[in-house]
């Protein structure tokens, strides 16, 4: 289970259909395992088809940020993170959005 507010929530999934509804978004890191503060922020990875555009990602970021989140958000592209990485990533995650859904 996500620990953040319903009506963040329900905003990041709005913001996140509108810019990557192409990408299946994973939350993980201290929001998923149970160790978040009340303003620890958000870690989310896309996945997409292949490498995404920095440009989209900054997009994405820069959306995230002009919302009136609580928390900061990281994003960070799944095809351009070493195989360690993904390794945590893959270990415990929840699916906030999935690939070509809002």
């Amino acid at each position: 289970m996500i620990d953040i507010e319903e009506k963040y929530l329900a905003q990041i999934r709005l913001i996140l259909s509108e810019q990557v509804p192409d990408c299946e978004v994973r939350v993980f890191g201290s929001r998923i395992e149970g160790k978040a503060e009340k303003y620890s922020d958000l870690d989310l990875v896309l996945i997409g088809s292949g490498k995404m555009d920095w440009r989209r990602i900054e997009l994405l970021k820069d959306a995230l940020a002009a919302s009136n989140l609580p928390m900061t958000v990281d994003v960070i592209d799944y095809n351009a993170i070493s195989k360690e990485f993904r390794a945590i990533v893959d270990k415990q995650y929840e699916v906030i959005q999935e690939k070509g859904k809002s």
